[in-house]
């Protein structure tokens, strides 16, 4: 792999910019290649450099190892700038205001707030010509997509969604099953708690995390009430109305204050996570299932898939791995010199081997676009089978004006967390922020 990538800190990018380069003589660049989704060319390029703002955890190494052929190809670098996960979506917002975003910029899509905070119409080229459209798949393709217009490329394995992973050995040797509602789930936290064992691994220090719970219980809300997303989404009902949210994140506190996710999640990091369940020094932690293979990759303790397990959030005794059709997506800006050089650069990513490539690798398990050959291990198999019917998608995917949100709740659920908030607060500013986006956005429920 070489060296593309820059960890910034974000007072660099604010001060220095993260605007698109020009070619590497200081001049535009132009092309001859195919930009429109064919494979590209190495006829008459003039080599440049392209930048891609993104956020930690979002880039694969397969992709790295594609960047490499890519210029090999082509002669046009590309340059990542990383940015870390609890600063990325101020400093998106930031950039995306004042002008000066990276040729590719990466956001976390979802078909509410690509229009309401990220406004792809202005800032995001149209790829609805680009060849790779015709094979993407289309709960994917809504999540970036504006009546009718595809603005965003997905790479990302929408299959899989984020659920516990325990360590079954463990709860082998203790003589525990997998729990189905919130106080099996207490019970068996508490026994692995008196066996040494911390219970959870939640790593709340990146910011993003510890909220997940809270949206992938989109099952249990949905049966207390199979109206509430559609309510939701026309204003006509609040999350504040509904005793289910609350009791959701009341369940976390209890959680959290019975000591249950370890002395120190305000400083675990996402970054140890898998190491920490290699080691065997904590049992369970919300995941994508694909990690598992990673835990193994480690070499630990542990060797084989059926060291750990899979099973739902219990919270609020939910029952369901919820669907997950969006993901990280690249855009193009639409005021970069370098279109055409990051339209070929998006096509190329999306070639058939290529996504194969990150498949087979082991970064993926599968990908949203037809053609390919998908990558379950038969536990993962079983799993989706058990638990993912189909039938729910998690909440910030559903429901309007969440998704564009999550830094901001994890902020307040934190605060909660530590007792300078009560959880009626917690959730009226989920409401309060949602009204806000929607009057900013224009929304006509909200009129």
């Amino acid at each position: 792999m070489t060296k593309k990538v820059a960890l910034l800190a974000v007072a660099a990018l604010i001060l220095a910019g993260c605007g698109s380069s020009g070619g590497t003589d200081g001049t535009s660049t132009t092309s001859d290649t195919n930009t429109s989704g064919g494979a590209a060319t190495t006829a008459a390029v003039t080599p440049t450099t392209i930048t891609l703002m993104t956020s930690q955890g979002w880039i694969k190494d397969s992709e790295y190892d594609l960047a490499d052929r890519f210029e090999e190809q082509t002669g046009i670098h590309v340059e990542y700038q990383v940015v870390p996960a609890d600063q990325y979506a101020a400093l998106l917002t930031t950039k995306l205001n004042s002008g000066e975003v990276a040729d590719i910029w990466m956001a976390q899509a979802d078909k509410f707030t690509i229009v309401s905070s990220l406004d792809v119409a202005n800032n995001a080229v149209d790829l609805s010509a680009e060849e790779w459209v015709g094979r993407f798949d289309d709960s994917a393709q809504a999540q970036v997509s504006v009546d009718g217009k595809v603005y965003g490329l997905m790479v990302w394995d929408v299959s899989d969604s984020f659920s516990y992973i325990y360590n079954a050995t463990i709860f082998n040797e203790l003589g525990l099953t997998v729990p189905t509602t919130f106080e099996e789930f207490k019970a068996v936290c508490a026994a692995l708690l008196a066996a040494g064992v911390v219970p959870i691994y939640e790593p709340v220090a990146d910011g993003w995390h510890h909220p997940l719970d809270f949206f992938n219980v989109a099952h249990a809300y949905n049966a207390s009430d199979p109206n509430l997303v559609t309510e939701l989404n026309n204003n006509e009902t609040t999350l504040a109305d509904h005793p289910i949210f609350q009791q959701m994140i009341e369940q976390m506190k209890e959680v959290y204050d019975a000591g249950y996710w370890g002395e120190y999640a305000f400083s675990d990091e996402y970054s140890g996570l898998n190491q920490a369940l290699a080691d065997g020094r904590y049992a369970m932690a919300v995941m994508n299932m694909t990690a598992v293979q990673e835990i193994l990759d480690l070499g630990g303790t542990y060797s084989s898939p059926t060291d750990f397990g899979v099973f739902p959030s219990p919270y609020v005794d939910n029952t369901v791995i919820a669907d997950t059709p969006g993901g990280p997506a690249r855009f193009i800006y639409p005021k970069s010199p370098n279109v055409d050089a990051a339209k070929q650069y998006l096509a190329f990513l999306a070639e058939p081997d290529n996504l194969q490539y990150g498949i087979d690798q082991g970064y993926f398990n599968a990908l949203p676009f037809s053609g390919l050959d998908m990558n379950y291990p038969s536990w993962m198999a079983t799993a989706i089978d058990q638990y993912k019917p189909g039938t729910d998608t998690v909440y910030q995917n559903d429901v309007s004006y969440l998704n564009a949100q999550w830094m901001d709740f994890a902020a307040d659920l934190s605060a909660y967390l530590l007792g300078d908030m009560d959880s009626a607060t917690v959730i009226a500013n989920l409401d309060r922020r949602r009204t806000e986006q929607a009057e900013a956005a224009g929304d006509p429920a909200w009129q």
